[in-house]
């Protein structure tokens, strides 16, 4: 019974990974009480654990100030309720048909013209492709913050859900300062599922500017925010979430040793590829509906497509061909109906060096299975995210430039603040202060590469750590020749360097079990290794 509880437990791994280590630890608790077995880690990798604290956390406790000339505000809710929109859901916004994002103002405001002077049309709808799920039932209200040179300037906010824009009554309203707020309310219905937006048309009133910012979607039947000042979190905030980091990997390692020898290494992959299925045939709902890129339970396409890769390749590490076989099919559509081109690269080294182990009767089969899905995905029009993934090649397509500009705002941020950085979770303030005035991206969250990003917010000593914690797990696992856990960790790495995804549950959890896998004890009678369970 315990075993299989045990191993249950890694279903939930693809799924909800932190329900899997709440999971895991009240089964170790459970064992350690029962059996009182104890599970002690290698004593290097609890003091270098330490001092990875040590050197990104204590560097956080420093309060960086940023260019205090660039007064961005943002809502402050005066109720607490939670902003179902990004704060800075206004820099996404475009007009529709021509994509003109708005001009950023130095109070924070996105400006739109009613006509632009390289196109003949009209502004007539200016709204953004970000969607939230919602639910039916519940009330919600949306508004934004605006001004014109038209101050009797009046439009709509629609709710555009998948049953299509649903147009509300509006109501626009004087809140002092040179500024009017516009909200609209509206109750979900049956096939709603998510709202898009802000979503403004129905211009009425003629007008040559309109600047907008501080949209905000949430439950409730009024708007509840104030104007405030930028989200700044406290340096004791930042060291608390980077310790937060180091102990959830200390404890992910510490568990999956200990639950490692009460299992099978097959049965537990086989719970993670069925959770990885769940998990895919999610996504693959989400793309046939939509026909936007898809997310699976994730936090948004990338990290659906990294995780992927990580899931997959420790599924093949801890199990045999047979369920391999499986996981790399599963991978291959969780990459493409993302379209994460970092996801496809990591995908594409750990799917070679898998290929390349396999016997050579499997290896045949796996060749021949994909070629057929392929062959299949074009037949059916699945083929846009060919062209995608083609541009990871070619320097001169808008996204290889936007990354190039959001590396160099990056190394700015270090050569200005080498030890210690900007902070955690401050990439994004930087970056909307010192992007170029004709960013190709409005809004960068992170600095799409691992090591620029921890340079950027942790500097030379968060960096350090970083190294030093993973360069010595690198180093023990080659002393093990633990070669497949290696290969993980690098397709990992490969994925990182054109994303940063190193940090999220879904990537960070299944790399600490596959060290786990490699550090475990094994059990009496010892387990079967994965080079004898390879077929």
């Amino acid at each position: 019974m315990t075993t299989w509880l045990v191993t249950l437990s890694f279903l939930l791994l693809p799924v909800q990974p932190v329900w899997f280590i709440s999971l895991a630890v009240a089964v170790v608790l459970f064992l350690s009480f029962k059996n009182k077995v104890k599970v002690v880690l290698d004593r290097h990798i609890q003091i270098i654990f330490f001092l990875y604290v040590l050197l990104g956390g204590l560097p956080q406790l420093k309060q960086v100030q940023l260019n205090p000339s660039f007064p961005y505000s943002y809502p402050q809710d005066t109720r607490g309720m939670a902003n179902l929109f990004r704060y800075n859901a206004a820099a996404e916004l475009y007009v529709y048909g021509s994509r003109y994002l708005g001009e950023l103002k130095p109070d924070g405001l996105f400006r739109f013209y009613r006509k632009y002077s390289d196109d003949s049309a009209f502004t007539t709808v200016i709204t953004s492709d970000y969607a939230v799920p919602i639910d039916n039932g519940k009330v919600y209200t949306q508004s934004i913050y605006f001004r014109s040179d038209n101050p009797n300037l009046v439009f709509d906010l629609t709710f555009w859900t998948r049953r299509g824009r649903q147009a509300v009554s509006t109501v626009i309203e004087d809140v002092g300062g040179g500024l009017k707020r516009a909200y609209a309310t509206y109750q979900a219905r049956p096939g709603d599922d998510l709202i898009q937006g802000p979503d403004l048309i129905n211009f009425r009133g003629v007008w040559r500017y309109i600047d907008i910012g501080y949209a905000q979607l949430e439950v409730g039947s009024a708007p509840s925010h104030i104007l405030g000042g930028w989200p700044n979190s406290a340096g004791w905030e930042r060291f608390l979430w980077w310790i937060g980091t180091a102990l959830l990997g200390w404890m992910v390692l510490y568990m999956s040793k200990h639950l490692f020898p009460h299992i099978d290494g097959f049965k537990a992959s086989l719970m993670i590829v069925i959770g990885f299925i769940v998990h895919v045939g999610i996504g693959v709902e989400q793309y046939l509906s939509d026909n936007l890129r898809a997310t699976g339970l994730t936090v948004n396409p990338n990290a659906f497509g990294a995780s992927s890769v990580v899931v997959a390749g420790l599924t093949w590490l801890i199990g045999d061909c047979r369920l391999a076989i499986p996981a790399l099919g599963v991978m291959i559509s969780a990459v493409w109906i993302s379209g994460s081109r970092a996801a496809f690269l990591g995908a594409l080294f750990l799917g070679m060096i898998w290929i390349k182990g396999l016997p050579l009767r499997w290896k045949w089969v796996t060749l021949t299975l994909l070629f057929l899905s392929a062959a299949l995905a074009v037949g059916l029009g699945w083929g846009d995210h060919l062209g995608r993934f083609s541009s990871i090649v070619d320097i001169s397509s808008p996204s290889s430039q936007s990354r190039l500009e959001i590396w160099r705002v990056a190394w700015q941020a270090f050569m200005e603040h080498p030890l210690t950085g900007v902070g955690a979770n401050r990439f994004e303030i930087y970056y909307l202060e010192h992007r170029p005035i004709d960013a190709l991206e409005p809004v960068a969250s992170h600095a799409h590469n691992l090591f620029l990003h921890l340079l950027a917010e942790m500097g030379l000593l968060g960096l350090s750590g970083f190294l030093m914690l993973w360069g010595y797990i690198i180093w023990k696992l080659w002393q093990l020749r633990e070669l497949r856990v290696l290969t993980v960790i690098s397709g990992a790495l490969i994925v990182n360097l054109f994303d940063y995804t190193w940090f999220y549950a879904g990537v960070y959890y299944p790399l600490w079990v596959a060290v786990a896998w490699a550090l475990r004890t094994p059990s009496k009678p010892e387990l079967p290794s994965p080079d004898t369970m390879r077929g």
